[in-house]
């Protein structure tokens, strides 16, 4: 009974070198590369300047227009109702907010912004590239559209 214990002992041990033998070695090699040029590329495409400067832009936007834009508008309206903000903002549905400078919005907190003004700067042109926001209804802080016009060089 021993020695039957021993030969299956003996099968998975030559079952588990024939794993890496040099065949399976070489295609492990070549999968690994594929998948390093496949991430590289991924990442290549998502750290270029025009896609980094986009999202920045647009984060910042959003922070605009959600924490103070939105906030001067509800404050504005005649009272503190929802049908009076709804009133204002539906005079903007279709034609937007006036287009705001990227200045405007890079200044807007400027300590909070200091990393991103010194890499938009690099790229655009802080009087050219504009944003203009469309309030959406029911017109709640987070019902809004954003148009952008880039004067960039990437």
């Amino acid at each position: 009974m021993a020695r039957h214990n021993n030969k299956k002992h003996k099968k998975t041990n030559r079952r588990k070198r024939q794993f890496f033998t040099p065949k399976n070695v070489i295609i492990m090699v070549i999968i690994l590369a594929m998948i390093t040029v496949v991430i590289g590329l991924v990442f290549a495409i998502y750290t270029k300047p025009e896609n980094l400067v986009k999202s920045k832009i647009s984060a910042l936007a959003t922070d605009y227009y959600e924490n103070y834009l939105y906030q001067e508008y509800a404050s504005t309206s005649a009272s503190s109702s929802t049908e009076d903000l709804a009133k204002v903002m539906s005079k903007y549905e279709e034609y937007g907010i006036s287009p705001l400078a990227l200045r405007q919005i890079l200044l807007y907190d400027y300590q909070k912004n200091a990393n991103t003004i010194t890499l938009v700067q690099k790229y655009c042109d802080e009087n050219r590239t504009s944003i203009k926001y469309f309030p959406e209804p029911p017109y709640s802080q987070k019902s809004y559209h954003i148009e952008y016009s880039y004067a960039c060089d990437f």
